[in-house]
């Protein structure tokens, strides 16, 4: 993990001759067989050190030896060193057959101690020594390679802000990952799997802390933790808390870090599990930071949706979205993170779109969806004559704005959002008309200052050339490559400081007594020093002007955007009022007839259940019938008869004579019965 001045809040600036710089001829071996980012540069306290990245100098089957020429500056000395690293390509890496395919790009760490060669087929990592040599030396490294799974390609490689040993990388079918270079090169730390059904990423970016003490809260550091992603069609996502394992931080960094997790954990757990295991310790000037909550530290292994890294979308409006379905977008970036979030995207034919978010970035909530708006589209009208053009965009650090390098311009935008000056100014900074001319690559040193590498071929050089073998190949035509310095327009801060001092005269001492007090800290009883007083007091002061710039912005938005908002809104209420009416009048008219149908309804049923009840009475009077009719018949027979025996029993009795004993009345009784 290195450690960089920058970084720890100590930044050495000393007196660097750039015009001595440009006129060294080693600008002459870069290599032409790269199509852009073959030159970059690192500000370090002992000077600034450029890397050119130059041709191979030995190819064997698979082995490429990779030459880097690296020229450290101190003040008005130079110093120059050579790189050469051993580089063992894998199997299905070839450009041409037989041909490992050139590296496209060389990128530094943030503390200049790994250096990665970027290409399509695989990512070459060297680790360097201390760059304060004053002698020429060469030195010989071998490279640790990333290669991508079979049957794909990388899309992009970026070493985190935080450390110098984590990568991170994105694959041509979307998944992307965080590789631990001191762990290992094929498992990842934090894994994202390739997207289903949604758009493929091709680009991502991350987002450094603020330097030298500015843009250190919570908000800001967990906007550091994020990785944004942008897909073909224009579509922003980005996921947090990415956080590596080892990560180097100045101290108040740190301790805003610390608490942008604790603020989190009451709704996300990921980060509440990441608090808890956060371990620091002091190296040099700053702290570093380490955890075990990813997936090389867990005990058992875990699967990525436990992580719960989940995606976030940046959201536009119906309007902003149709006017980039034809779009093709490749690059992203930060263009300021105060006082409003604002990204920039770039398309291949040249249009830069600026998109501000309306809510600050935060753990996962609200359906995981932030909602945007299109401030500013601007087109550059770049040279469309070259087949393989492309378009990066570059932050400006401290200032609001980007640079634009495609292959024939270099441009600079700076953005405003105060208010009477609100939106973009762009300034050419260097242009070319003719296909004999690349802008092959571009390097900003500070926040004024920035190197151009400019190749010119001849016509006869329709495709870039590599001198291939030990040294510069025999009867190649000569390089006609050249270092040019290029001074970036200054912008005009005497409206802000005007605004900010403005501002500071309405607190009163008691106020200014407590904003001077360091967070977390309850008793104070030691008096600052003026210098430290001084810093704080311009801290304050750039974050009220911030709360200006944002005031105004705000303003703006009511003032202008939400109301046509509003008005859109209310015609589309009016339409869905209108044909809420039109459906309840008809809801009304089926129901009335819902009605009628029912008492007809009823009336048969009626009708059905008296049919019934005749029915079932008259089947009851037939089974009665069919079964105790004959019997009660019966019955009637055996009475008619016992009644005549009776009556023939009785006359019987009366015409007997008196002589004759009659029967007792007793048995007569009995015979009765």
């Amino acid at each position: 993990v290195g450690v960089s001045a920058k970084i720890g809040g100590v930044a050495l600036k000393p007196a660097m001759n750039l015009s001595a710089l440009s006129s060294l001829p080693v600008w002459a071996q870069a290599s032409r067989r790269s199509s852009c980012g073959v030159l970059t540069s690192a500000n370090l306290p002992g000077g600034l050190v450029t890397f050119l990245l130059g041709s191979r100098v030995a190819e064997v089957a698979l082995e490429t030896t990779e030459v880097i020429h690296l020229c450290v500056q101190n003040g008005k000395d130079f110093a120059q060193r050579k790189l050469q690293a051993d580089v063992k390509f894998p199997g299905e890496a070839q450009g041409t057959p037989g041909t490992p395919a050139p590296f496209e790009e060389i990128l530094v760490a943030s503390g200049a101690r790994a250096l990665a060669l970027f290409s399509p087929s695989c990512c070459a990592v060297v680790a360097l020594n201390e760059l304060n040599g004053s002698e020429p030396r060469l030195e010989k490294l071998e490279a640790l390679v990333v290669s991508p799974r079979p049957g794909q390609k990388l899309v992009k490689v970026a070493w985190h802000p935080m450390s110098d040993a984590h990568l991170g990388v994105l694959f041509s079918d979307g998944s992307w990952s965080l590789l631990n270079l001191a762990l290992s090169l094929d498992e990842p730390e934090v894994h994202f799997p390739a997207p289903m059904g949604a758009e493929i990423p091709v680009d991502f970016q991350f987002l450094a802390p603020g330097e030298d003490g500015l843009g250190e809260s919570p908000e800001d550091l967990w906007l550091s933790m994020s990785v944004f992603f942008l897909a073909a069609s224009g579509r922003i996502s980005f996921r947090n808390p990415v956080l590596p394992s080892a990560a180097v931080l100045s101290r108040r960094s740190s301790e805003a870090l610390q608490l942008a997790l604790q603020l989190a954990s009451s709704s996300d757990a990921f980060a509440a599990q990441l608090a808890a295991q956060l371990q620091s310790s002091q190296v040099e000037e700053a702290l570093l930071l380490r955890h075990r909550h990813h997936l090389h530290g867990g005990a058992q292994p875990f699967s990525v949706s436990s992580t719960g890294l989940l995606e976030q979308v940046v959201e536009e409006s119906a309007s902003d979205a149709s006017e980039r379905s034809s779009a093709s977008f490749c690059s992203l970036q930060v263009c300021c993170s105060s006082p409003l979030l604002v990204l920039a995207r770039a398309s291949r034919g040249g249009p830069v779109e600026l998109l501000a978010l309306e809510a600050a970035i935060g753990p996962y909530g609200a359906g995981g969806v932030v909602a945007a708006r299109v401030l500013e589209e601007i087109d550059l009208m770049c040279n469309k004559s070259t087949p393989e053009d492309f378009v990066r965009l570059e932050s400006l650090g401290e200032r609001s704005g980007l640079i634009v390098h495609t292959r024939s311009l270099l441009a600079s935008i700076d953005v405003s959002l105060s208010a009477g000056a609100a939106g973009a100014t762009v300034t050419t900074l260097a242009e070319t008309r003719s296909n004999d001319m690349d802008f092959a690559s571009w390097s900003r040193v500070d926040q004024g200052v920035g190197l151009l590498l400019r190749m010119e071929r001849s016509s006869k050089d329709a495709k870039p050339r590599a001198a291939v073998g030990s040294g510069s190949a025999t009867g190649s035509a000569p390089s006609k490559s050249f270092l040019t310095v290029i001074e970036l327009p200054k912008k005009d801060r005497s409206p802000e400081k005007a605004s900010s001092e403005g501002h500071m005269s309405k607190l009163s001492p008691s106020s200014l007594h407590l904003l001077e007090q360091p967070v977390g800290s309850s008793k104070a009883t030691s008096v600052a020093k003026p210098a430290e007083l001084a810093k704080r007091v311009a801290t304050l002061r750039s974050g009220i002007a911030s709360l200006q710039c944002r005031q105004d912005f705000l303003k703006h938005l009511a003032e202008k955007s939400f109301p046509a908002r509003a008005e859109v809104l209310k015609q589309e209420l009016q339409l869905e009022t209108s044909a809420l009416r039109r459906r309840a009048g008809d809801a009304a008219q089926r129901a009335q007839a819902l009605k009628l149908r029912q008492a007809e309804l009823v009336q048969r049923q009626a009708a059905l259940v008296k049919a019934l009840a005749a029915a079932a009475e008259a089947q009851q009077l037939e089974e009665l019938s069919d079964a105790a009719l004959p019997k009660l018949y019966a019955q009637l027979y055996e009475l008619r008869r016992a009644a005549e025996l009776l009556r023939s029993s009785q006359q019987a009795l009366a015409e007997t004579p008196e002589g004759i004993q009659r029967p007792k009345t007793r048995q007569l009784m009995l015979a009765e019965n």
